[in-house]
């Protein structure tokens, strides 16, 4: 079934100019041109260089070495979604059970908000063990929180967006074709952002042969499932500088060449062909020092291009399981191929 201006040949459609511009125009006047609109990250100075945050129809990766906050950012990505109104969020995850990603999102609310003494995620493990076995009769998670004294916040802020956040504990059988159907059948209406943490432990039928297979396979799988279904999808991606070139996320996989620095993450957009740096972070301080960073710059292929040769720094909280959204800017060189904050 074909409308004026297009042909169908073999299931694809032959779209004139002329019948994208009267869909565009019909969109328009409907209220329907939502994916012409980015859904905000929550970190500022990467939503401006993207030009309002995260588009429908798109893969974003998010790689580095182990430890430097990619999942951590990632769900603040996903909270950030659900809890601005911006629309719905998909954590799918390999590595950790929905009351792990719970216990983060407690101590993330809690730091978010401003508290003087947040609750770290610590002070939950801690509690939620001292529960355990202490036998029926006791009150719930509220008033578990409220020994901390900081119970009410926290839960009035994950109430607000409780039901557009969904959980999912991926396995070893869950390949993109499940990471679709999870997302189709996934409840309420509006723009919806996928995130798979991590890609290489998604599925893929039958055996890949190689880790660059599987995750080749697997980027083509979900770049195909956001175009189809127009959905924001945000991959994380475990990987080193020698792993980046062995796994093809530096190469044929993602078209782009980068020369990863140590400990650093990067992150591309499978759309625009570029890769995003996010420098460094501390695991030592309880506030948001300037020194502890993770930082976005711009790299194109072999060319690094951005802020006007700045990259925004923004800092972590190991503690309590989030960033400082606001961030800022710090400067950078490019030495022998290789990016080096100043």
């Amino acid at each position: 079934m074909t409308t004026p201006g297009q042909s169908s040949v073999h299931g694809h459609r032959i779209v004139s100019l002329r019948g994208v511009l009267e869909q565009l125009d019909g969109d328009v006047r409907a209220g329907r041109a939502n994916g012409l609109r980015g859904i905000p990250t929550g970190f500022s100075p990467l939503d401006s260089y993207l030009h309002g945050g995260l588009r429908m129809g798109e893969l974003f990766l998010v790689g580095g070495a182990q430890g430097v906050g990619k999942s951590t950012w990632a769900l603040q990505v996903a909270r950030h979604v659900a809890a601005g109104g911006h629309g719905r969020a998909l954590y799918v995850c390999y590595e950790h059970s929905e009351e792990f990603l719970l216990e983060r999102l407690m101590a993330m609310e809690s730091a978010l908000a401003g508290a003087e003494e947040p609750i770290s995620v610590g002070d939950l493990r801690n509690l939620l063990a001292g529960a355990d076995g202490a036998g029926e009769g006791r009150g719930g998670i509220g008033e578990l929180l409220a020994e901390l004294g900081r119970a009410q916040p926290v839960l009035q802020r994950l109430a607000e967006y409780e039901e557009r956040l969904f959980l999912v504990k991926a396995g070893a059988r869950t390949t993109v074709e499940a990471i679709a159907s999870l997302a189709r059948a996934c409840p309420g209406s509006g723009p919806l952002v996928v995130v798979v943490d991590y890609l290489q432990k998604v599925a893929v039928y039958p055996d890949p042969q190689s880790e660059e297979e599987q995750v080749r396979r697997s980027v083509e799988g979900l770049k195909e499932l956001a175009m189809s279904q127009s959905v924001a999808l945000l991959a994380v991606v475990a990987a080193d500088a020698e792993g980046s070139r062995r796994s093809g996320c530096g190469s044929t996989t993602c078209g782009a060449t980068p020369r990863w620095p140590t400990r650093r993450t990067w992150c591309y957009s499978s759309t625009t062909s570029t890769g995003r740096w996010l420098a460094p972070m501390s695991s030592t301080s309880r506030t948001w020092p300037r020194a502890s960073t993770t930082g976005w710059c711009s790299r194109s292929r072999r060319t690094v291009a951005g802020w006007s040769g700045s990259t925004s720094s923004s800092a972590k909280r190991f503690a309590h399981a989030c960033f400082d959204p606001v961030g800022g800017f710090l400067s950078e060189q490019l030495v022998d191929g290789r990016l080096y904050l100043t």
